[in-house]
């Protein structure tokens, strides 16, 4: 199994942590009444505890804590381009980067990639540092920045580079399960939507997100669904729902009414067993937008083969050659006239629809990820099935894997475009059925 090292990767800023007490510089606190709270920081501060540095008197409105850092050796940033964030904030891609960090008193801090693990980013209040070497974070209150300076990365084909108002309007399009956005034709609203593309994600507050997807409303069908499988969801503590309704969120839904006596089952791309950590969020997959018209020949034969494939892939080591930590994944089938296989157009669609109004798809398919934290490694595996209504073969699927880049020139779509293109272009040229145990 050949592994790489993420070299330029950090994952974005996923959740807000409340602020705790870290490694601050000890100060002393002086009243002024009306006037609020100086802060005095001695000429060789020393770091202290936040709870101790803060004066335990004072109401918590009247303090303003002013952080300096302490470095035992200056780190030095590779020269490259970088975005410049003025005044102080995060990066415009929320990712982590190299960085110097420019404070109000002169000072300029700096750090490599290499030297970081993350950072956190509390809005309106400041920024948490975490090094690779260290266990506590070095903190910064915007107030005390006066610009920084970003490393910018090589990743050409990230949605962030492609996507304009990526970060305001589709917030979560950062996440390596998601496929490059059909950015040339989305609408962020549902108003005006009915001939464009919407970006859909289902969530819940206890689990986060169920699933996203991009729906197309013009052609009323699912480009693409994508989640992830880990510890943290893929636990069975709910029953299968059927709850299968249309979508309140998208400008032009499919109904119950378009698959009744169609011949045609409701066929799940995020499927409900992959998401029976709780009642709601099996809920969430039964909607429509999540749906394909499938042959049940197809949806509960090879395909129910293959989600159940993918369920032992995230959760059960014994099926890959390494531990997997996060297993993304896109599902989807085609919903264009022609796909490419082997360098000739075929037909993507039926000729006839699903009650002569939805799509019906000549292939389904689906991507996925691998991810071991300990290797700091992924691997990478597509299957592509024929849509027929006739019973197909689940002794080998290895008949049906092929690799991402040839799923990408069969479907026109650019699959984990937002990993690093040096890992991207490595995974996805490999196919390596004997990491996938596949015969």
């Amino acid at each position: 199994m050949k592994t790489m090292e993420k070299k330029m990767y950090m994952s974005p800023v996923a959740e807000i942590l409340e602020i705790k007490a870290q490694s601050l510089l000890a100060g002393s606190l002086v009243d002024k009444g009306d006037e609020g709270v100086d802060v005095i920081i001695p000429d060789d501060p020393e770091p202290g505890d936040a709870e101790e540095a803060a004066a335990p008197a004072y109401e918590p409105y009247k303090v303003l804590w002013t952080l300096l850092l302490l470095m035992l050796m200056t780190l030095t940033v590779r020269a490259q381009n970088y975005t410049t964030v003025e005044p102080a904030g995060p990066a415009p891609d929320g990712k982590t980067h190299a960085m110097k960090i420019y404070l109000r008193n002169g000072l300029q801090m700096e750090y490599t990639i290499d030297q970081l693990s993350h950072v956190t980013y509390l809005p309106g209040i400041g920024m948490k540092v975490y090094l690779k070497s260290e266990t506590v974070s070095v903190d910064f209150l915007f107030s005390q920045m006066v610009k920084v300076e970003y490393e910018e990365d090589n990743n050409a084909n990230a949605n962030w580079k492609v996507v304009d108002n990526l970060w305001s309007d589709y917030p979560e399009a950062w996440r390596l399960e998601y496929p490059q956005v059909s950015y040339n034709n989305l609408s962020s609203t549902i108003e005006g939507a009915e001939t464009k593309s919407q970006i859909v994600v289902k969530r819940t507050d206890d689990y986060g997100i169920t699933y996203s997807l991009e729906w197309d409303n013009a052609k009323v069908a699912n480009r693409w669904t994508c989640y992830e499988l880990h510890e943290g969801n893929s636990m069975s503590s709910a029953k299968r729902k059927d709850d299968f309704k249309s979508d309140p969120e998208v400008a032009v839904s499919s109904q119950l009414a378009d698959y009744s006596n169609s011949g045609f089952s409701r066929g799940h791309l995020c499927p409900s067993a992959d998401r029976l950590c709780s009642t709601e969020q099996n809920k969430q997959t039964f909607f429509l937008t999540n749906m394909q018209p499938q042959y049940q020949s197809h949806n509960g034969g090879l395909w129910s083969r293959l989600e159940s494939q993918v369920r032992d892939y995230a959760t059960d080591d014994s099926y890959t050659d390494t531990h997997c930590d996060t297993l993304y994944i896109v599902k989807a089938a085609t919903i264009t006239d022609k796909v490419t296989i082997d360098g000739t157009q075929v037909d993507g669609i039926y000729a006839s629809k699903c009650n002569d109004k939805l799509l019906v798809p000549k292939y389904f398919y689906m991507a996925l990820l691998h991810y071991n934290k300990e290797l700091d490694a992924y691997q990478a595996i597509a299957f592509w099935t024929e849509h027929l209504s006739t019973t197909q073969s689940v002794a080998h699927l290895a008949d049906y894997a092929i690799s991402i880049d040839e799923l990408e020139r069969r479907t026109g779509i650019d699959f984990f475009c937002n990993l690093p293109d040096e890992i991207e272009e490595d995974i996805e040229s490999t196919l390596d059925l004997e990491f996938w145990h596949l015969e």
